[in-house]
């Protein structure tokens, strides 16, 4: 660690200690401001946070406008990881001169050779989730950006900038539409990074904020690095809910025939939870998703996208939620709800009652279908004061009276044709930065009134998954694409293992009656979906409403998902075979938990061979394990048991045999645990 944290100071440099040196930068009327100059009249605090976590805070004045400047930083004791967010704020009478391309990162980082890793986000493909290697060449920048105001859409706000042996790990925290440029610069690469647009006047009272931004150096191999943050972002990112910390959670869910949960009602909500405890199935969570709310169209037809009016729909719940969440507590599971309250269709409450605070549309963009959702859909103004209290009361009072215990919300449409169709010519970026601010106060105070609450980030999938949205939730529905491809979504774990490592997958395969075509043992949830499933949080597609249902069948699996789940939220990470989305490769990888003083190494090995891999072994050779230790190992689905020294499994490796379809786990302990 004393590596790492000299090589954040080498590379960082003392960012939050000098500032004029601060990596926030500004034009402001005829100049560019980078941090506070020295005639603001900069003066610093300092605090610790909480243990091992040290706050700076800087603040300026402009002495001819009054525009004030304040830069917050943390400093992690335990973590080679720095974060700062910048915040401008009028106090005068007066608008203020044009603030101009307002960047949460201007630093330059020295290295030879840089190279940019960066991957194109959550998109609805296959494609998506996908990697670039990018060298940073004179004249050539590279520059990243999403598409659509939200942030994951086309673009992922994490990235690696590698410099010789080692490198850093970037995150923009900004649920909204963001970009970075990176440059060549003296011999190492210059970072610009920030909100994709602003020229703009602040008005008297109003204050804009720039991202937040982390950086982690690693020195060494990328597996380090990626570790590292791994660390950091379990210890300091992820929520933790009553101040407890997250751990493996196994969701349910019925419904019967209707688009989504639009044929959801208390009673068979109730009846479908009494069967699936009288199958023994140990669920944590009931899942109740979009269409529990009064949503007919025009044509008295319930569709879930007609979204706006928060409450239960009274046809189908008279008493509300209230009967549906006591009966999952019953269970000693909590509600999951699904809202989207940012978009809002025409005839709903909202849209009926408050026009006044639902954006809409000068002109739609090119090729949108005028009677498509995206259309006539609004955007609900979380930038008013009014509009963001009632959202809050309305949601908390939901909470509290449905004892809802995760509180899910999507987004379905793009918002930055919203914000920029609003702003005027000297103030763009307003609207956006407004908005972006009014979101994450609202769910601030969800969670000051709740503690125990816990969020999902959801948005057309994976779109709104940046690192200031998950210092708030997790992603329980990280893709809208290829639930049930196997090669694809193991794929897709690849970059959430790295980076977001608490998300949400399914037991879906969709390759059952192709894989019996060919002579293989494929079912529903047989043990090969469930391989395709080790995620910290699970759920099953099975239908129990046949009667039909045999949870006997998955309680095996269920017990070795729920004891590998422990390990890939608390474990190192180590992938052992190449990136591959083809049925023709074996995919493999190892959560490694480290000893300390108090306990031996621990961790497991996964190995999955698709169904058309021709090879019918792999020879896995582990990481991070002690050469001078021996180690037992077991195969808890086949109960199978075997000893090797940690020099042995590190060379030779550990071989596994599979036939096609099939998948293997081997946990492992150090000997004399």
């Amino acid at each position: 660690m004393t590596a790492d944290r000299q090589r954040l100071r080498g590379w960082v440099g003392d960012l939050l200690s000098d500032p004029a040196s601060l990596p926030v930068s500004f034009g402001y009327g005829r100049r560019r401001v980078q941090g506070i100059p020295t005639d603001w009249t900069p003066r610093m605090s300092r605090r610790v946070a909480a243990p091992g976590v040290m706050e700076t805070v800087w603040e300026g004045r402009d002495p001819a406008s009054g525009l004030t400047v304040r830069v917050e930083g943390v400093e992690y004791a335990g973590h080679p990881v720095v974060e700062w967010t910048g915040w401008l704020s009028n106090p005068g009478s007066e608008p203020t001169e044009i603030i101009d391309g307002l960047l949460g990162l201007d630093a330059g980082f020295v290295g030879t050779n840089p190279v940019v890793e960066h991957c194109n986000g959550d998109f609805y493909s296959g494609e998506g989730y996908t990697w670039e290697r990018t060298e940073i060449r004179s004249g050539a920048p590279l520059t990243i950006t999403p598409r659509g105001g939200r942030p994951c859409d086309g673009a992922f706000p994490y990235f690696r900038v590698l410099l010789g042996d080692g490198g850093l790990a970037m995150a923009i925290g900004w649920p909204g539409q963001w970009e970075a440029v990176l440059s060549p610069e003296d011999g190492g690469v210059r970072v610009r990074a920030g909100q994709q647009a602003t020229h703009l006047r602040l008005l008297p009272g109003e204050t804009v904020r720039t991202p937040r931004i982390a950086v982690l150096a690693w020195s060494g191999e990328q597996a380090r690095g990626v570790n590292l943050w791994r660390r950091w972002y379990r210890d300091h990112v992820m929520p933790r809910p009553a101040g407890v910390p997250l751990r493996p959670l196994l969701s349910v869910a019925g419904t019967d025939e209707g688009e989504e949960f639009t044929g959801a009602t208390a009673v068979n909500q109730v009846e479908y939870q009494r069967r699936y405890a009288a199958a023994g199935v140990p669920f944590d969570v009931w899942w109740i998703d979009a269409g529990w709310y009064p949503c007919d169209n025009e044509e008295g037809k319930r569709r879930w996208t007609i979204t706006g009016s928060w409450y239960a729909d009274p046809r189908r719940f008279p008493d509300g939620l209230s009967p549906v969440g006591a009966s999952a507590a019953g269970y000693g599971a909590k509600l999951l709800l699904w809202f989207e309250p940012e978009r809002v269709f025409p005839g709903t409450e909202l849209a009926e009652k408050h026009p006044e605070w639902v954006l809409a549309r000068r002109n739609q963009d090119p090729g949108v279908d005028p009677n498509s959702v995206q259309a006539r859909s609004g955007l609900l103004d979380l930038a008013n004061p009014a509009c963001r209290q009632w959202l809050i009361e309305r949601v908390s009072s939901l909470i509290t009276e449905y004892g809802i215990g995760i509180y899910r919300q999507d987004f379905n449409f793009a918002p930055l044709g919203f914000w920029r169709d609003r702003d005027a010519e000297d103030r763009r970026g307003v609207s956006e930065n407004l908005h972006v601010q009014g979101y994450l106060d609202y769910w601030d105070a969800l969670l000051h009134r709740h503690p125990s609450l816990m969020i999902d980030s959801c948005a057309s999938g994976g779109r709104r998954n940046d690192l200031e949205t998950m210092r708030r939730s997790v992603p329980l529905h990280y893709t809208d694409y290829g639930y049930g491809l196997p090669a694809t979504k193991l794929d897709f774990h690849r970059t959430l293992f790295e980076w977001i490592p608490f998300f949400r997958e399914t037991n879906l395969c969709w390759d059952i009656e192709e894989s019996n075509r060919a002579g293989l043992d494929a079912r529903e949830g047989d043990p090969f979906s469930m391989h395709c499933a080790m995620a910290p949080m699970l759920s099953y597609t099975q239908d129990i409403t046949s009667g039909e249902f045999d949870f006997g069948s998955l309680a095996t699996m269920t017990s070795v998902w729920h004891r590998m789940a422990a390990l890939l939220l608390d474990g190192d990470y180590y992938p052992l075979t190449a990136p591959d989305r083809s049925d023709e490769a074996w995919v493999a990888w190892q959560f490694h938990r480290p000893g300390d003083a108090n306990r031996r190494d621990e961790g497991a090995v996964q190995a999955v061979r698709l169904s058309r891999a021709p090879a019918d072994r792999l020879q896995l050779c582990l990481r991070g394990l002690n050469a001078e230790s021996s180690y037992v190992l077991e195969e808890a689905e086949a109960g199978r048991r075997l000893e090797m020294d940690g020099a042995a499994l590190a060379k030779a490796g550990l071989v596994v045999t599979l036939p096609p379809r099939a998948g293997s786990i081997w946990f492992y302990r150090e000997a004399g645990a």
